[in-house]
């Protein structure tokens, strides 16, 4: 079986079809797997701890010999049907020996390139040579040649000097791979919506306004501040946090509803009360929308510890004498206020992933009306327009990581029926 995709949907399918004694190829496009959870510092509605919940998974699959990881990865080709699938992948380097690599971080040390760092959202940095994150699987580094001194000035090769098993490759090409499946799981999750699409939010103009994916690298403990809430230099404590950015807006082309937003707003509230409990929160929103277990419950609590929420979502967002303002109609109340806050969270939706339609073209799959993949029945949602191809995960439709993750079983387990069904 072939999962496209290494997100918590993708690797929970390939997982339970390697338990089940079956070969899997798991491809991702990013040098490691993970996909947004591990870029989370807690899980709602329990506030689990998010990186101790993935982190077994990806032992799981880094231990499992039936696990063949293809990071780096793009599919590039399909031919053939339903139990006989030939896929043509294409593998880029990442300019390090795998088989000699340790991953004892000397070249990330060394390396004396620094740039901003897009796994903590621009809030941090890394080096030319890096691991995005120290639970990453597989442990190894990889170079980026768009800012590596080797390969932009040809000058530097620090890494190669310093690495004690000789495991820098600078002259490593593309590789191209043929594969041969009987299924597909197709599980390549979301991009977060980009808030400079609506610039009367003012994302870009302060450091004072960030989205809530910043804010989450900001509470992680392995983010760039450690876990301390520092924004433009200081601990605020007056925090505004608005809903729907990016979601029930036809303006950007988004009518859906991206279903976790309302909760993960709600945690990551607690979470900063918790921390600063001195801190001011209000969170500016249109509905609330606590329709999962124990999300009611969630919404209860934030407003028990006085976080207060305003029915209204704003017209402007600008900063003025080193704070953020934000004008809104409180259509409770029937009242125009102009609220001021020293951080503002701006709670970003799902949209399809950028390479979703590139990627349907390739498997001859249909899109729904908003670019997601679109389901081949209402009633079995893990199957997709082509037989032998399934879906999971938020690449369907946005949902949670428990959704997400049920729905990767259901489609583990139809993939497990069509390759047992045809005596693969």
């Amino acid at each position: 079986v072939l999962v496209v995709g290494g997100g918590i949907a993708g690797m929970q399918a390939a997982l339970d079809i390697a338990e089940a004694g079956y070969g899997v190829f798991l491809l991702e496009k990013e040098p490691w797997i993970g996909g947004h959870m591990v870029q989370l510092d807690k899980t709602f509605p329990t506030n689990d701890c998010a990186m101790c919940t993935i982190s077994p998974k990806l032992n799981d699959i880094a231990q499992n010999p039936n696990i063949t990881l293809l990071t780096n990865s793009r599919l590039k080709g399909l031919e053939g049907e339903a139990g006989h699938f030939r896929v043509k992948v294409l593998r880029k380097p990442r300019y390090i020996r795998e088989e000699l690599c340790t991953g004892c971080g000397t070249c990330q040390e060394k390396c004396p390139q620094r740039v901003s760092s897009e796994f903590d959202q621009g809030l941090g940095e890394r080096k030319a040579i890096f691991v995005a994150y120290p639970q990453a699987i597989p442990r190894i580094p990889i170079i980026d040649p768009s800012h590596c001194r080797y390969f932009r000035e040809s000058k530097c090769r620090v890494c190669e000097r310093v690495c004690p098993r000789g495991a820098i490759d600078y002259s490593q090409r593309e590789e191209k791979l043929e594969l041969e499946v009987g299924a597909i799981i197709v599980a390549i999750g979301f991009n977060l919506f980009d808030p400079r699409r609506k610039p009367e939010y003012g994302y870009g103009n302060s450091p004072r306004i960030l989205t809530s994916l910043q804010l989450e690298r900001l509470l992680s403990s392995t983010g760039p501040t450690g876990g301390e809430i520092r924004i433009a230099g200081e601990v605020p404590r007056k925090f505004i946090f608005i809903h729907c950015v990016g979601s029930r807006d036809r303006m950007v082309g988004h009518p859906y509803c991206s279903r976790f937003c309302c909760m993960y707003t709600a945690k990551q509230a607690l979470e900063v009360k918790e921390r600063i409990p001195e801190a001011e929160i209000t969170v500016c929103y249109m509905d609330v929308r606590a329709f999962g277990k124990g999300y009611e419950e969630l919404y209860e609590r934030a407003q028990r510890r006085g976080i207060l929420y305003r029915r209204g979502l704003p017209g402007e967002i600008f900063e003025r004498d080193g704070r953020v303002i934000v004008r809104l109609e409180d259509t409770l109340l029937g009242k125009t206020l102009e609220l001021e806050a020293e951080a503002v969270v701006l709670a970003c939706g799902a949209e399809p992933p950028k390479d979703a339609l590139e990627l349907s073209r390739v498997l001859g799959l249909e899109l729904d009306e908003n670019g997601f993949f679109k389901g081949g029945d209402p009633l079995d949602p893990v199957i997709s327009s082509r037989p032998g191809i399934l879906l999971a995960g938020c690449c369907q439709g946005p949902k949670d990581i428990s959704d997400s993750v049920a729905q990767a079983s259901g489609a583990a387990s139809r993939a497990l029926a069509l390759l047992s069904q045809r005596g693969r």
